[in-house]
């Protein structure tokens, strides 16, 4: 459970175009008519700036300018030349122009795309580089703390984005802002007391996330805690950024700026990039002297800093633009207007801790065995690339959907759309695990296996990706359901359930590692058996709760396309073979990527043409699902 640099993840480049300065210069110029001045600032509109161009913050990307967030009514009554219905400063926060599922998902998808294809090259370029030595296994151990704060609790989907978004969405601007400020006091103030305590101790937080190192008595181990030290220290500034960014993006979220978030890690990735790129220029490949190897760990640490400090500045540039003006320090009843906040934030924040204690379990048990932690990573990434990406198309616009019923109280539709996103998560993660389980291995081979990442590194990495694939559908299925409980404003269950998944998590650690002597694979099927079970409680809770789901449509839907997974999947295996056999194109390495490229088109098509012709049911209450508003009911 332990990704290079978590999961997320997440992050994007969203505002608006028209800042007041470029206004105010294009009408004192002659270029446009100045605006009315009974107009507020939120209640300007593109037609009284003519002259204003889209540019990179483009309000169909933003979403967040105030003309973006003007509603319909009001437009209209604009242009009839009443302004009786224009929006005050205190109406509800106002949402962004109505838009479909499928848009939403579409530019979720998109940018979040283009953020996890910069950290697939990321972590091309350090295995390539460090493989699975020193540098990359201290890293591991080293980032537990730091990503858990930067990337789990202030990432996307995390405690602070999900929990700003719900909270905020059903507030009034001033009373909004006010939130903020005094939500982002309290967690700057944690955030500082946190990163001085992993700068002074770094060394026993090492030796407590990673016992092995310092046990294995080499000069490899003592050299990876080394590392992992100064890299725990370079990286301790993050704990005081990863507040402030995830406050930052839920309150972009709750009016539909969803990009931010999503492109933000790119920011890491970028950084971090460009740390190991002029190491490499500074040490070159297969530099294995302890200085090196330090300089590499110092370098990929830096990148991660500056990739954090890079983000809260887009964030607070965003929601700058987007009205919500500069951020001030208030101490009057700091802790009493916060209660809404953090009656949903602390159980989260309580349920993520839950889920990095399994990560530390698992680096816990790994530490004990050579490379393991690198592995992890490496197979981790693989899998979660393509999942982080379907994670924020899906879960993000269905957040606003979850909260709009429970508001409402529209409990029949609440549970058809649950069902529905169940379906939709199945219908988007089976395939992905279709293909890429019977071809684990040549995409390792054609990813990572370059210069410093050899054969032996590919087989523990595909071997560990194919237990993270049999996983897929429950890590996607089960932030779903959670997402349902906070719409619901029960933060308390899934902090619950997490606690019991920790515990048996441990347990099934223990087991596999001690008692079968099944390794590095052993941690990870572990966690995915604790993910399914999870995911199974939470499914039952929830249908007791809401009086029933239809639960025997989703067995039948899940068994057909269970059955549709392994018969692509095959399909795919036999296609690749045979593209060896007769075709004789696997010697090079863009011959092992056409094949795939061949192989799990095969597959795809196959699946999807089942699904076709067996899940038809299936299909057409997905459509009905996309076409489903993001902030209304359809």
């Amino acid at each position: 459970m332990v990704g290079f640099l978590g999961v997320s993840s997440l992050h994007s480049i969203h505002c608006h175009l028209a800042s007041p300065i470029h206004g105010t210069f294009a009408w004192k110029i002659g270029l446009c008519r100045k605006p009315k001045l009974h107009y507020l600032p939120w209640q300007l509109h593109e037609r009284h700036f003519p002259c204003w161009q889209w540019n990179m913050f483009h309000p169909r990307w933003a979403m967040i300018s105030h003309a973006g967030r003007y509603s319909r009514t009001a437009r209209m009554a604009d242009l009839s030349g009443s302004h009786s219905s224009l929006p005050k400063q205190n109406d509800v926060l106002p949402q962004t122009n109505r838009r479909s599922l499928l848009h939403s998902v579409g530019l979720i998808g998109l940018t979040t795309v283009v953020s996890k294809v910069l950290g697939l090259m990321r972590e091309i370029v350090v295995a390539a580089v460090f493989g699975v030595g020193p540098v990359v296994t201290a890293f591991n151990y080293s980032y537990i703390l730091p990503g858990f704060l930067i990337t789990i609790l202030g990432g996307i989907n995390g405690p602070f984005h999900v929990t700003m978004t719900t909270v905020l969405s059903k507030h009034g601007k001033e009373e909004s802002q006010s939130l903020v400020e005094k939500v982002s006091v309290i967690v700057g103030l944690v955030g500082a007391a946190m990163g001085a305590i992993l700068f002074l101790f770094a060394g026993p937080v090492i030796d407590m996330t990673a016992p092995g190192l310092s046990a294995q008595q080499s000069c490899e181990g003592m050299l990876t805690r080394k590392i992992a030290v100064f890299q725990l220290k370079i990286m301790s500034p993050c704990a005081l950024l990863a507040g402030p960014i995830g406050i930052g993006f839920g309150s972009l979220s709750a009016i539909g700026a969803h990009g931010v978030p999503s492109i933000s890690p790119a920011l890491s990735s970028i950084f971090i990039l460009g740390a190991v790129v002029l190491h490499f220029v500074r040490c070159w490949i297969g530099a294995t002297s302890p200085q090196d190897l330090m300089a590499g760990g110092i370098a990929i640490a830096t990148g991660v800093t500056l990739g954090a400090l890079a983000q809260w500045f887009l964030q607070a540039r965003a929601n700058y633009n987007a009205g919500f003006g500069l951020p001030e320090i208030q101490l009057t009843n700091l802790f009493k207007d916060v209660r809404e906040v953090s009656a949903i934030m602390v159980p989260a924040i309580a349920r993520s801790g839950m889920l990095q204690i399994a990560t530390f379990t698992d680096l816990y048990f790994a530490s004990f065995i050579p490379g393991a932690a690198a592995g992890l990573g490496y197979a981790n990434l693989l899998a979660m690339t393509p999942l982080g990406i379907m994670s924020n198309a899906i879960l993000l616009p269905m957040l606003s959907i979850f909260s709009h019923l429970s508001k409402h109280l529209q409990w029949l539709e609440l549970k058809e759309r649950i069902i529905q996103g169940l379906l939709l998560s199945m219908i988007a993660t089976l395939p992905l695990a279709a293909i890429m389980i019977p071809l684990s291995k040549p995409i390792v081979e054609v990813v990572f296996q370059h210069c410093a990442f050899d054969a032996s590194a590919t087989t523990l990495v595909s071997s560990l990706l194919i237990w993270y694939l049999v996983g897929f559908t429950f890590y996607l299925a089960r932030d779903l359901l959670v997402q349902v409980f906070y719409a619901l404003d029960d933060g308390e269950l899934p902090f619950q359930i997490s606690v019991a998944a920790i515990i048996a998590n441990a347990f099934c650690d223990w087991i596999m590692v001690k008692v079968f002597g099944l390794g590095a694979d052993g941690l990870v099927m572990a966690t995915s058996l604790v993910n399914m079970v999870s995911t199974i409680v939470l499914l039952i809770i929830l249908s007791e709760r809401l009086g029933g789901l239809p639960l025997r449509q989703w067995m039948r839907s899940s068994f057909f396309m269970g059955l549709i997974c392994i018969i692509s999947g095959t399909v795919t295996a036999i296609t690749y073979r045979w593209i060896g056999i007769f075709l004789f194109l696997r010697s090079t390495w863009m011959g092992k990527l056409f094949s795939l490229a061949l192989a799990s088109s095969n597959g795809f098509i196959l699946f999807y043409l089942l699904i076709q012709s067996i899940g038809r049911t299936e299909l057409n209450s997905l459509i009905e699902l996309l076409k489903c508003h993001s902030y209304q009911t359809c």
